[in-house]
């Protein structure tokens, strides 16, 4: 079995539609949360996930556009050198969207290929997991039944956007897929990060995509310069 695991799209579509392009053979797809905000395209990306039945919970991006939608006519009212991108986001949704954000999950847990996976967008902030007591402490409180008592026991994480695969023993580890968006300040490439699981087997991947639509679209929206900035310098 193959599997497409991603995460923190922010509302790129242009780098989900070129990684799906490259990985279209994945008999399912993962998303660990945070579809929306710091992007220009929300809708087209809740469209297609919602088209390919992907396997997501919510993230705190998610939760903070749906949070701005149901501000009403108040969202209306921000001048535009206050507006931020999950403003921007939360005007272009509609009510399917909203509530479709709103009842994503926290947490889902499944079996793949002999070993069980628990997937929710962060541990702590941006806390991770150093030591295999932390993570029993939290496998616990985050599954139940033959997931809880398999085995091989697999983490999944999102909200950092630092791809890695940590081991804290030979078969209990913790993932993070990366952003498929945006790097850290101290990585400055601007590949799209996900991973692959195929028949158990993890690989680390990136890709490069044309990020000129996403440009063009950022410099098209009137948000505050700060909003702006980190868009321009990745999709430029």
């Amino acid at each position: 079995m193959k599997a497409l695991i991603i995460s923190d799209i922010h509302a790129n579509i242009y780098a989900l539609e070129a990684i799906w392009k490259a990985e279209s053979d994945s008999e399912i797809v993962y998303c660990a949360g945070d579809l929306v905000d710091y992007g220009p395209f929300p809708r087209e990306v809740l469209a297609w996930v919602r088209e390919r039945r992907v396997v997501i919970v919510q993230g705190n991006h998610d939760r903070a556009v749906a949070k701005a939608y149901r501000s009403g006519e108040e969202l209306w009212s921000i001048p535009n050198e206050e507006l931020k991108w999950r403003h921007h986001n939360a005007r272009l949704l509609s009510e399917e969207d909203a509530s479709f954000l709103e009842s994503l999950p926290l947490s889902v847990s499944f079996m793949m290929d002999g070993a069980a996976y628990s997937m929710q967008h962060m541990y702590i902030d941006y806390d991770t997991i150093v030591s295999l007591p932390q993570f029993e402490t939290f496998w616990e409180q985050q599954t139940s039944g033959d997931v809880r008592d398999s085995a091989n026991r697999r983490l999944i994480f999102g909200h950092t956007h630092r791809r890695c695969i940590h081991y804290l023993g030979d078969r209990d580890l913790w993932l993070n897929p990366g952003s498929i968006s945006y790097r850290r300040k101290d990585d400055p490439t601007k590949t799209a990060h996900y991973m692959t699981i195929t028949d158990g087997r993890i690989e680390m991947k990136s890709l490069s995509y044309d990020r000129s639509p996403l440009y063009k679209a950022v410099l098209g929206t009137r948000l505050s310069e700060p909003e702006t900035e980190t868009a321009i310098r990745f999709f430029s």
